[in-house]
């Protein structure tokens, strides 16, 4: 193949100055935001324990025992305080964690000055945390030793949080979208709640649950809270593994029109003090259940009547557009029609960005192409596009970063499935949508081109790779060389090969395609093999 620039290498240089100038342009434009930026003032919320029953078991705690305090809001986000006072990294150690339970998805990270103290023991640790994810964060492992708190009749945990900046997934400074929620939000913010009791007193079933081999399950009645459906599920001789109980929280449904609940829990056996603190986010109906059983087979045996108690806080519910609908969900109400519009807006403003890159992409000066009245572009207004363009531009860096992120951390256990696979979810939007409008215009070339991938097998895979690269039709193919092909990850060899014959093909006998020029082998150039 020829020792030339292919035309994939000119789209690119093309690409190379508006980048910049976008890039110069959205900092320059944070810059602005930033000045203008409104201000809130700090935010403190204590955990305080003053019960000597609860102090006792505070001191005496095994390592990873943990205490959990109430949901609270802040600057428009939902959070909580856990300690665990005989350490959860090291035994003999205090560690104060926040925890954000609910990353909303249209949002990129969350940065606040941080403050967590102990006033008996004046303990304070000081420092600036950005949340990009549902997470924790916590003081130093070994600032506060558990014999420290042995002659403390209270113990009263503060975090102080000043926010600082909001970034939206388009890498969009949204931080006084957030300073207004706080303020509205006030004191009337705190979150609903729900307990219910499950208590097992007839013997028949009592006796059933204790002789149960390992697997077999019973359920609770179904119960309402927060307009979902849920139930208990009990393994007494565990699911997987013999002789440790297995206690489940089971969404039942999740409507359709719903993308996910996210919810903090606490389960307990009050016969046995068993417990288990948690939040999840459920995007579909399933159970969740405590980890690292708290309660073996032989103490639920030994027991003459078991009461299971669940606690529930709702932390976010959203819909399908990403949004949080919280509020308007518990009071049975739709989501007001001016955001309806808005997110309507916001999705028009990502298909004309979308088609805008597209054209870049595939090269839109085809001389077979006609430039008027089948442009989805010339409807909407120039600089639009431009704003439009570069937010769709940043928002796919910014998932695909992300997901790139992501991806590396599910592999140790860092971060969960469910958010890996939001945001392949809208990488694949993105894709799907861009794909959507290159087909309805496609020129019949490319729909050759398009037709000859589907037809070997393996090789429609590559599409979206392909024209992600400008190679659109057999023009572009022609002038490919095997470096060029395995420099866009296509590394099966058999594929390989197929191609490189196609091209080979394609070079002798230029009638399939329109080769003129460069792409057509004179019989002079070397091929790059």
């Amino acid at each position: 193949f020829f020792c030339i620039l292919s035309q994939l290498e000119i789209v690119e240089c093309y690409l190379c100055i508006p980048l910049c100038v976008i890039d110069t342009q959205h900092s320059q434009q944070r810059s602005r935001q930033r000045k203008n930026r409104r201000m809130t003032s700090p935010f403190s919320h204590e955990f305080k324990i003053t019960d000597a029953t609860t102090l006792t078991q505070i001191k005496t705690a095994s390592f990873q025992k943990q205490f959990k305090g109430s949901v609270f809001s802040a600057f428009g986000m939902r959070w909580y305080l856990d300690v665990y006072p005989n350490g959860y990294r090291e035994p003999g150690f205090v560690e104060l964690f926040l925890n954000l339970p609910s990353f909303p998805p249209k949002l990129k990270a969350f940065e606040i000055a941080l403050t967590l103290q102990c006033l008996e023991t004046d303990t304070k640790h000081e420092r600036t945390a950005t949340f990009d994810s549902s997470e924790g964060t916590g003081w130093p492992k070994q600032i506060l030793a558990i014999d420290q708190i042995d002659k403390c009749d209270t113990l009263t945990f503060v975090v102080g949080m000043e926010l600082i900046a909001v970034y939206d997934v388009m890498g969009d400074d949204v931080t006084d979208v957030y300073v207004a929620k706080h303020e509205q939000a006030g004191d009337a913010a705190a979150p609903a709640k729900y307990e219910h009791p499950w208590k097992i007193t007839d013997a028949a079933l009592l006796e059933k649950m204790k002789k149960a081999p390992m697997g077999e399950e019973f359920r609770s009645s179904i119960f309402s809270a927060f307009g979902f459906r849920w139930n208990l599920a009990i393994y007494p001789n565990g699911q997987r593994r013999e002789a440790e109980v297995d206690l489940y929280l089971q969404l039942l449904s999740l409507p359709p029109k719903l993308k996910s609940v996210n919810v903090a829990f606490t389960l307990r056996c009050l016969e046995t003090g068993a417990k288990h603190v948690s939040s999840h986010e459920w995007e579909r109906a399933c159970g969740v259940g405590w980890r690292n059983s708290p309660l073996s087979t032989a103490e639920f045996v030994a027991c003459d009547e078991l009461t299971f108690v669940v606690n529930l806080e709702l932390i976010a519910v959203y819909d399908l557009d990403g949004d949080d609908i919280t509020e308007w969900h518990l009071q049975g109400k739709s989501k007001p029609k001016q955001d309806q519009e808005e997110n309507k807006q916001d999705k028009q403003g990502a298909g004309a960005a979308a088609a805008l890159f597209s054209g870049l992409q595939t090269g839109n000066s085809n001389n077979n192409r006609s430039s008027e009245s089948n442009d989805p572009l010339m409807a909407v207004r120039l600089d639009s596009l431009s704003m439009n363009m570069d937010k769709m531009m940043q928002r796919m860096a910014a998932i695909e970063l992300r997901l790139n992120q992501e991806e590396k951390e599910t592999d140790k256990g860092r971060v969960t499935q469910t958010q890996f696979t939001e945001l392949q979810q809208q990488v694949n939007g993105i894709q799907k949508t861009l794909k959507q409008l290159m087909m309805k215009d496609m020129d019949p070339e490319e729909m050759k081109f398009k037709a000859w991938l589907d037809s070997v097998d393996g090789l429609a895979a590559y599409y979206d790779l392909l024209v992600a690269r400008g190679v659109i039709n057999f023009d572009k193919l022609a002038v490919l060389s095997m470096q060029d092909i395995q420099g866009m990850g296509i590394d099966n060899i058999h594929h390989v090969m197929t191609i490189l014959n196609k091209i080979l093909e394609l070079n002798r006998n230029p009638s399939e395609g329109d080769l003129e020029g460069p792409g057509k082998n004179n019989g002079n150039t070397p091929l790059h093999m």
